[in-house]
């Protein structure tokens, strides 16, 4: 049985059939595609309608392949929207976490709940991009079409709407809302009612591996293809991802690796007390009848961007390349991944040289100084964020794994390992569509579990191990780190 999965990223997207074989599962990209942003009206927006252009294009190419697609799964990054009226029509393309909306949206936030208490009820950390305060700024500003809403989808919802005609909230991507009650298991509607936000936008929650209906008629009339069923898989990417860690052990950390870098383990519940909002940590739903708990730090973005800006210098470099220069430089400084500075993006290496001269510190001044800076202050942001795990649930956790596309990056999964200490074992690299293509068959009943799923991924990949080398040098520049977040 062949079942195509829709990852998409917050910069790239893609189609994949999966098919399970002898105890492994086996993957054929058919589709990949660039998901960039377009900034209208001095405002960041996702170009929703060339996506929904690519899920077409995609299901073409299967049915021009011969590929006989029993299902599909659609996960995306989070937070991020869609309104739909009353007539069932997109009100507007959605905004990008990253559009200025959000700027000071958290304190209007707290003039109706406090940021403790905020954190207490959701599980959440207050990030700025998060849902809640997207909702606020929609009534906030003459763009919002909010009073014309009758549904709000998040990104994957709003796919699996498009695709089935189907209106669901999928419950690992409700939680990024910082909208969602874990003790009720449904919205948080006193919350929505206290912000002044329209309790009847938020619709029914769904879990992972729940048929939500079939590809309609007009889509199957356009495309000329035949009848398919949508299902929910963990629709946030990080969830599916998690669901196809090839581990063994019970505990262990994970740390996905793309644009955003999420560190975090699985718990049977949510954990929040003082040390979680000291660290910035956050309960994301999982899969499985787990919460995440997880720190989103600003990842891979900054090596994304530094290359986008060397490109338009004139400068033709790759990734591979860039990490070879890294490997090969040495430097001193350390940044903070995740300060303002770095949030919106601009000329990237010009803004890391600006925070390392505002703090005395040496300017690195080539292609591979600034890259070795991005990667051993990532490195030390997943030392400080495993610390505050390992105080959160009071474990000591031996095993790291990584995945994703930034395990390509050989020089971070080594600092990782040499600053944490522990051994960081990576795979899959595809991830998100291997543990979309296990949930997808969990529900169609071709698996039991995860648990299942997990021995399958571990049957069909190649793992590497990267053990702990000396330190030292990294120990002192941990005590500089230190210093820089307080």
């Amino acid at each position: 049985m062949k079942m195509l999965a829709f990852d998409f990223g917050a910069s790239s997207g893609r189609g994949i059939i999966g098919e399970l074989k002898d105890n492994k599962i086996i993957l054929k990209e058919v589709h990949r595609f660039e998901n960039e942003p377009v900034k209208l009206r001095n405002h960041l927006q996702w170009d929703f309608l060339r996506l929904v252009y690519e899920i077409k294009k995609c299901l073409i190419k299967c049915k021009n392949d011969g590929e006989d697609i029993k299902s599909i799964g659609i996960d995306t990054w989070g937070v991020d929207y869609g309104l739909i009226d009353g007539d069932g029509e997109l009100i507007t393309s959605p905004f990008h976490y990253r559009d200025s909306r959000t700027d000071n949206m958290t304190n209007k936030c707290f003039e109706f709940i406090s940021k403790e208490e905020l954190i207490r009820l959701s599980g959440i950390d207050c990030n700025q991009y998060n849902t809640i305060y997207q909702l606020l700024a929609e009534t906030e500003t003459a763009l919002s079409r909010l009073e014309d809403a009758q549904t709000m989808l998040l990104m994957p919802d709003l796919f699996n709407y498009i695709l089935t005609g189907v209106k669901k909230a999928e419950y690992t991507i409700a939680t990024t809302t910082q909208l969602y009650n874990y003790h009720k298991n449904d919205w948080n509607y006193d919350l929505i009612d206290r912000v002044g936000l329209p309790s009847r936008i938020f619709p029914e929650i769904i879990q992972p591996g729940h048929e939500i209906g079939n590809i309609t008629d007009d889509i199957k009339e356009e495309l000329d293809i035949d009848d398919c069923k949508v299902i929910s898989v963990g629709s946030h990417d990080t969830s599916s991802a998690i669901a196809a860690i090839p581990a063994i052990e019970e505990d262990f950390i994970f740390i996905a690796t793309g644009t955003w870098v999420m560190v975090g383990v699985e718990n049977e519940g949510i954990l929040v007390n003082e040390t979680t909002q000291n660290y910035g940590l956050s309960n994301e739903g999982g899969v499985g009848g787990k919460v995440n708990l997880l720190k989103n730090i600003m990842g891979l973005w900054l090596i994304q961007e530094s290359k986008r800006q060397w490109n338009k210098d004139g400068i033709d470099i790759g990734f591979g390349e860039m990490v070879e220069e890294g490997l090969k430089a040495k430097t001193t400084s350390i940044i903070n991944p995740d300060h303002k500075l770095f949030y919106a993006p601009s000329d990237m290496p010009n803004k890391i040289k600006r925070f390392c001269e505002g703090l005395g510190q040496p300017v690195p001044e080539t292609i591979g100084e600034i890259v070795r800076v991005i990667e051993e202050s990532l490195a030390l942001t997943i030392k400080y964020t495993i610390e505050g795990i390992e105080k959160t649930t009071n474990k000591r956790y031996n095993t790291i794994h990584m995945f994703g596309g930034g395990i390509q990056d050989k020089l971070l999964c080594q600092l990782v390992a040499n600053a944490t200490g522990k051994e960081v074992i990576t795979g899959p690299k595809e991830a998100t569509s291997m543990g979309n293509i296990l949930l997808q068959a969990i529900g169609l009943g071709e698996i039991e579990n995860i648990r299942q799923g997990r021995e399958i991924v571990r049957n069909s990949i190649e793992i590497a191990r990267y053990v702990p080398e000396d330190n030292t040098d990294l120990d002192d520049k941990y005590k500089k780190y230190l210093e820089i977040i307080k």
